[in-house]
């Protein structure tokens, strides 16, 4: 999913894990707050952009770089039965006049691909695994599109070069995933890389300088990395890693990892740079598959994933099992980056809760709300539109109903809608270290003033979201004036929403900002 400048939340999904999908039947969905119950649908292209890599550009467009060519036990995959393969079509998703576009195709084919907006506005590709004659478990070189010349530069090595994460037997051969990398964009320019990458034989925590391809080590692997079984979520892409809020004056950078019982939190500012605990131990064995989103308030939040995991069991007979809709978790739960505390919320109350696991998707509107979709019934795909596991029982296995999540600081103890700041800016769209106005006749009310990137959100992670807080610089009766972020480094270029929070911590509604 991706939240557009128009305030629509677009969704694709080409063969919706269905090998026997038509692809003359491929489309993508907009939807819109001001009409919940409405799904309007547009022809999206012949290529299958299912599992791609995808970040919105800074002119609010979304860049879709990759996706499948192969289903892993399609006959004809070279790469049979364990991966599936990748396709090197490119398209731009245009929010204005709500139309797919091919651009430039990359240079390596990709399925999994990581797509990172860049400071300078050009995007990183890395990751992924390649097409059918790719000869490596991974496509270990990255490349960069230059979305006003619509242009890749040639791919390149990584130096040192990366290397494949390996193979390993174990009663049959188990390949460990590392695709959709989680890279963040650090405030000099380079990429930390909470996906421990591998070099020398070696695992490690790692910052890639986009212009020099250089690798360095940033410290030790996430504890969890270095095991080799699958059923471990870190040793998949099944967790998810969210960037801290930005502050001033320092703009001090975290990155936060959750997926397993013990979430961990990387600060690159500390004297010893390695993974500590985050927050207290909580009472389940890991949360795969779960979306973490960061929200106005600066809390970050947990939403769907559960207990179990897809994978293969270790003994005979072979079959892949975990990742169950009983094992789902329904109760969101908050980080709190200040007290370095979890705070638990509440399963829905009024209708049972929907299990979101393999597949789920979530992002934060304009609303401060949570709008959740997706998710495959047991983890399992579909064939030709029923069940793979019940075939003869026409089962989808597609999840199809959205929920609106409303994180706490909407409603009282009581559950009364709180009072909320009403705000307009004095510009739409500004520079770096500008002055912006927040006008409202509640400006007594504001206490402090955040800003977050719009966001694409796939597999538990989004390259876009970042949320930085902005320094009140002057008040009167009926304005609050703020100062932007004061690099590009910092405020990435795009769309972002405007929120400003009472002493409660109550958001406004968010207002779209184009900072370039």
């Amino acid at each position: 999913m991706a939240l557009l400048p128009s305030g629509k939340v677009l969704g694709f999904a080409a063969s919706q894990h269905d090998e026997h999908h038509p692809k003359d039947d491929y489309y993508s969905v907009l939807w819109d707050p001001a009409q919940p119950h409405k799904i309007t649908k547009q022809k999206a292209p012949a290529a299958d952009m299912f599992c791609a890599g995808h970040c919105l550009l800074p002119d609010g467009n979304v860049l879709v770089a990759g996706g499948t060519a192969n289903y892993d036990r399609e006959k004809g995959n070279p790469h049979r039965p364990y991966h599936f393969t990748g396709i090197d079509n490119c398209f731009i998703f245009d929010w204005r006049t709500e139309t797919w576009s091919p651009v430039a195709s990359m240079y390596y084919e990709r399925w999994y691909p990581t797509l990172l907006p860049l400071a300078d506005g050009r995007v990183l590709a890395a990751s992924g695994h390649g097409g059918p004659d790719l000869p490596s478990h991974e496509v270990l070189e990255t490349e960069i599109y230059d979305p006003d010349a619509d242009r890749w530069e040639p791919a390149r090595q990584t130096v040192p070069p990366l290397e494949d994460t390996g193979h390993f037997w174990f009663i049959v051969n188990l390949q460990p995933m590392v695709y959709y990398s989680r890279l963040h964009n650090l405030d000099d320019g380079t990429v930390f890389s909470s996906t421990a990458l591998q070099v020398r034989k070696k695992r490690r925590t790692r910052i890639l300088d986009p212009v020099s391809n250089r690798l360095t080590t940033a410290g030790p692997a996430p504890c969890g990395m270095l095991v080799p079984f699958m059923s471990h979520v870190y040793s998949r892409s099944n967790f998810t890693s969210v960037l801290l809020p930005l502050r001033p004056p320092d703009y001090a950078q975290s990155v936060l990892i959750a997926g397993g019982r013990t979430a961990r939190r990387f600060d690159l500012d500390a004297p010893k740079r390695k993974w500590r605990r985050a927050g207290q131990r909580r009472p389940y064995k890991m949360r795969a598959y779960t979306t973490g989103l960061l929200l106005p308030d600066g809390s970050t939040i947990l939403i769907g994933g559960g207990k179990s995991e897809k994978v293969p069991r270790w003994y005979w007979p072979w079959r892949e099992v975990g990742g169950y809709d009983r094992d789902a978790n329904p109760v969101p739960e908050r980080y709190l980056p200040d007290s370095d505390t979890w705070v638990p919320g509440n399963p829905p109350a009024d209708y049972p809760p929907i299990p979101r696991m393999y597949h789920m998707s979530a992002v934060v509107l304009p609303s401060g709300q949570v709008l959740v979709c997706g998710s495959n019934h047991d983890s399992q795909r579909n064939s030709g539109g029923s069940r793979s596991d019940h075939g003869h029982h026409g089962q989808d296995a597609r999840e199809l109903r959205l929920e609106l999540y409303s994180p706490p600081y909407m409603f009282d103890s009581a559950g009364n809608e709180l009072d909320r700041i009403k705000i307009e800016l004095s510009s739409d769209t500004i520079g770096y270290g500008k002055e912006l106005g927040l006008v409202s006749a509640q400006a007594g009310r504001i206490h402090r003033v955040t800003m977050l990137r719009c966001a694409s959100v796939t597999h538990g992670y989004s390259s876009d979201q970042r949320l930085i807080e902005l320094a009140i610089t002057g008040r009167t009766a009926g304005q609050v004036t703020v100062r932007t972020s004061p690099s590009r480094q910092i405020g990435v270029p795009g769309y972002y929403l405007v929120f400003a929070l009472d002493a409660a911590g109550v958001p406004s509604v968010g207002q779209y900002l184009h900072v370039n």
